[in-house]
């Protein structure tokens, strides 16, 4: 039979890695485990399933041996945005657990990092229990009760983290255990992970469900079929590389092992991305069940866990999505309320901004200003497409570039903060360039902008 299926690896997609890395290592104490940006171009299309694929990953690691988690931020294709309705009992991979061995200071750093969790402790102290959002959106759940405690390969003994579980949303509970158990031979925990008083941790209090939970071995995995409410297929045009859960990975010390898996899966009815590939001290491949689920495949040598992100690495040894950034900052004699209504009125935007028009979408549609809408701006040399990807009023707006400049993992930040007579404004600019030798151009043209914009911008605010 070879050896056990053990669960190894969680994996995002999410928008801003820099952003995302830091909330899980400051919230949780998990590791920086190094990164690569080579997955790209026709290997990682081969493997991953998408058109022109490209883009940085950065890897975790908590107590546990062989278990990371896994960040990606996509530059080709862009990620698309959680919907905003999302809801946990959506078809897909819903949730993740991590056990703290501190439930009271984890609570604390999130609070330092603006997340507060969805409803109030759940439980008596030792075992209490929180529902928090990632920075993409995605659901935590953060446990004080390690309910592994004594059967997982620790590795890390100061780590006090360790994701737990990953709870899985599916439209037919049947046949997520015949792939799950049959063809990956997961067995029954024994472990009762959730009850339905849990419910209201995420925002479905009163919700009816079927459920199974297998063992992933260090990571639990919970298959459940919501009746009540009965969750929303995959969005159309659905990509792993859209932003939330991508998809999760079961590990093997031997080719041979994953080689027959991969088997099992093939006539279970998955549908392999690309063949398995195969190197001198790893291999990897994707398969989709019957019910669109992404199931990564990854087999690696002990002595090559820390190339393939396993081991607590050196976090200055790890390469950036950005490699540039342009900064600047102005006093504004005005609330942030009153700087607020100008910088968040995009369609006025070419009041302050070098531009002839600038146009508000969603996909084509018109949208109010928010989270998600699009703005085309166009002016004498700019053509550019841009989307709103964080509004926190009046205080934060970020956003990214979608098109039109020759840079890519541009992310952009305004913060304003009240100070003595006014406020305080922050622009922030991070990007890479796409052609070899243009960083000092670019940087100048950006700055160009901001010296150009900002002073316009705070006379606006100013005179209300």
């Amino acid at each position: 039979m070879g050896e056990i299926t053990r669960l190894n690896q969680i994996a995002f997609s999410v928008v801003d890695l820099k952003r995302t890395e830091h909330w899980f290592r400051t919230a949780f104490g998990l590791l920086p485990a190094g990164g690569t940006r080579s997955f790209r171009g026709p290997l990682a299309s081969h493997v991953q399933g998408l058109p022109r694929a490209a883009s940085t990953c950065w890897w975790l690691v908590g107590r546990d041996d062989y278990v990371q988690i896994e960040l990606f931020q996509f530059e080709s294709p862009m990620a698309k945005l959680l919907p905003s309705d999302y809801r946990p009992c959506d078809v897909g991979y819903s949730r993740v657990g991590i056990w703290v061995d501190n439930f009271d200071a984890t609570l604390d750093r999130l609070a330092t990092l603006d997340t507060r969790p969805l409803t109030a402790p759940l439980g008596e102290k030792g075992r209490r229990r929180v529902c928090v959002r990632s920075p993409d959106g995605v659901f935590i759940e953060v446990m004080e009760e390690d309910l592994l405690a004594g059967r997982t390969r620790v590795a890390r003994p100061g780590c006090a983290a360790a994701p737990r579980f990953i709870t899985v949303s599916v439209p037919d509970l049947e046949k997520s255990k015949q792939f799950f158990m049959g063809a990956l031979r997961l067995q029954p925990s024994g472990v009762a992970l959730h009850g339905p008083e849990h419910e209201k941790l995420w925002g479905l209090a009163g919700a009816k469900s079927n459920s199974i939970v297998l063992d992933g071995g260090d990571v639990l995995v919970e298959l459940v079929q919501y009746l009540d409410p009965v969750g929303k297929p995959w969005p159309p045009g659905y990509r792993v590389s859209d932003q939330g859960l991508l998809n999760i990975a079961f590990g093997y010390r031997r080719m041979r092992d994953l080689l027959a898996d991969y088997e099992r899966t093939r006539a279970a009815g998955a549908r392999p991305n690309g063949m398995p590939l195969h190197f001198l001290n790893w291999g990897v491949v994707y398969v989709n069940d019957v019910q669109g689920f992404s199931v990564e495949l990854l087999s690696v040598r002990p002595r090559w866990d820390g190339p393939m992100g396993f081991r607590q690495q050196p976090i200055e040894k790890r390469p950036h999505p950005d490699t540039h950034a342009v900064e600047r900052t102005v006093r504004v004699n005005a609330g942030a309320d009153a700087v607020w209504a100008v910088l968040s009125d995009h369609r006025s935007m070419r009041q302050w901004f070098p531009l002839d028009s600038v146009t508000l979408d969603r996909e084509g549609i018109p949208a109010p200003n928010g989270l998600g809408a699009e703005r085309v701006m166009r002016g004498p040399k700019t053509n550019l497409r841009e989307q709103v990807i964080g509004w926190e009023a009046p205080r934060l707006l970020r956003y990214r570039l979608l098109a039109g400049a020759p840079i890519t993992c541009h992310q952009g930040e305004v913060s304003l903060r009240p100070v003595p007579g006014g406020s305080e404004l922050t622009w922030k600019i991070r990007y890479r360039p796409k052609i070899p030798g243009t960083s000092g151009i670019v940087r100048r043209a950006l700055g160009k902008l901001l010296d150009d914009a900002l002073p316009r911008l705070k006379t606006l605010a100013e005179r209300g």
